[in-house]
């Protein structure tokens, strides 16, 4: 597979993916492009335009803070699945402004992981949560201008009082908003503490730091746009929270040498250490490329993928548990086979190997085959 593109891989997926979600109510493709379309627009536009104090977007992509592609992902994703849960419940501006919402929570949470992994001490890492906490529930927060980095840190947070001004503060879901950004930022510290003392445990990642998803303020932006909040949509929450933490575990997989280098928690490092098969000192003093093969060969990185893939399958699972006639049933779960095809495209474009390709194409499977290769020890975290 070493000759096929990353365009090509890329291009493929959404081709299948689009091709199974034609039939869905909210997701036709008029519908969709246009909604993304105009969401790129506005969001550029407000990117281009930050407050004075902030880091200027341009100085922001040249220091490699942030990565334009994050944003643009992130609007992807938004669409796809803010169109499913609102189409039949909200006018198209509600929908876009839950879109544009999602999309500086994603982009603003990753500008802020990336100065908190690679530049912050712990100690500042803890104190950016705190402003950027009070960002998300107040739409205020601390200016910090004297460095560049500083500056960045208030790009962030500047991003996140955005989300704040597309809410509607009279709706049931904002109370969870407001419980869920804490717990989210609780589950970002819970990280930084653990990488400044000790490791956790496999379960402890599980049951714990995997709390640090964004999954479910992403939902509850979408549920802020709607005047109730029933049995079915918290149900909808649920499954949605899973999903979201199986992107996290994704990720482990995805960014390992990376968390190497910068001695981050990572799910792969920590059923590694914890099955012996390297130790805190290895990481210490071996080589990233090293570590990573040894943890390839030993099947580690496959145990993760199968915790991601339990965490995918509990959100599937509780997401059919819904009796909803409100929400794009169907069109919700492409958005969900998208999640897992986009987390597992940058593994392919590593790899580029059947082996590999054969998971990403389980995305558009009936998901037995996932469920049957799960170990019941990896399963017995999720199930």
């Amino acid at each position: 597979m070493g000759r096929i593109t990353d365009e090509f891989i890329r291009s493929t997926g959404m081709n299948l993916w689009m091709a199974m979600s034609s039939t869905c109510p909210s997701l036709r493709l008029h519908m969709s492009s246009s909604l993304i379309s105009e969401a790129k627009t506005v969001c550029r536009q407000r990117l281009k335009t930050l407050s004075p104090g902030c880091l200027e977007y341009d100085a922001l992509l040249e220091r490699e803070y942030m990565k334009e592609k994050h944003w643009l992902y992130a609007i992807l994703m938004a669409v796809m699945e803010s169109l499913p849960l609102l189409y039949s419940m909200c006018t198209r501006e509600e929908i876009l402004q839950a879109v544009l919402a999602k999309t500086y929570l994603g982009t603003s949470s990753k500008l802020l992981d990336n100065l908190n992994d690679e530049i912050h001490t712990v100690e500042e890492a803890l104190d950016s949560l705190e402003n950027y906490l009070n960002a998300l529930v107040y739409g205020t927060y601390k200016r910090k201008d004297t460095t560049p980095v500083e500056m960045a840190e208030t790009s962030a947070c500047e991003m996140a009082s955005w989300i704040y001004q597309c809410l509607n503060y009279d709706a049931p879901a904002f109370t969870l908003y407001k419980e869920d950004c804490c717990k989210l930022v609780e589950g970002q510290i819970s990280s930084l503490e653990h990488k400044s003392t000790e490791w956790p445990s496999l379960k402890d990642y599980a049951d714990y730091i995997a709390e640090k998803s964004i999954g479910d303020v992403w939902v509850d932006i979408d549920l802020c746009r709607v005047d109730f909040l029933d049995e079915d949509l918290l149900v909808l929450k649920r499954g949605n929270e899973y999903i979201f933490k199986s992107s996290l575990v994704y990720d482990d997989v995805q960014d390992l040498t990376e968390d190497i280098e910068t001695k981050s928690v990572n799910s792969v490092l920590v059923r590694a250490l914890e099955r012996g098969v390297i130790t805190p000192e290895d990481l210490e003093e071996r080589e990233p490329a090293e570590l990573v093969k040894i943890l390839e060969e030993t099947g580690i990185v496959d145990d993760i993928i199968c915790l991601a893939d339990a965490f995918f399958l509990k959100g599937v699972y509780t997401f059919l548990e819904m009796e909803a006639s409100r929400v794009d049933m169907k069109g919700l779960l492409q958005s969900f086979r998208l999640v897992r095809l986009f987390n597992l495209r940058k593994l392919l474009m590593m790899n580029r190997d059947v082996k590999t390709l054969k998971k990403v194409l389980e995305s558009f499977s009936d998901f037995k085959s996932l469920e049957n290769r799960i170990p019941e020890e990896i399963g017995s975290l999720v199930w």
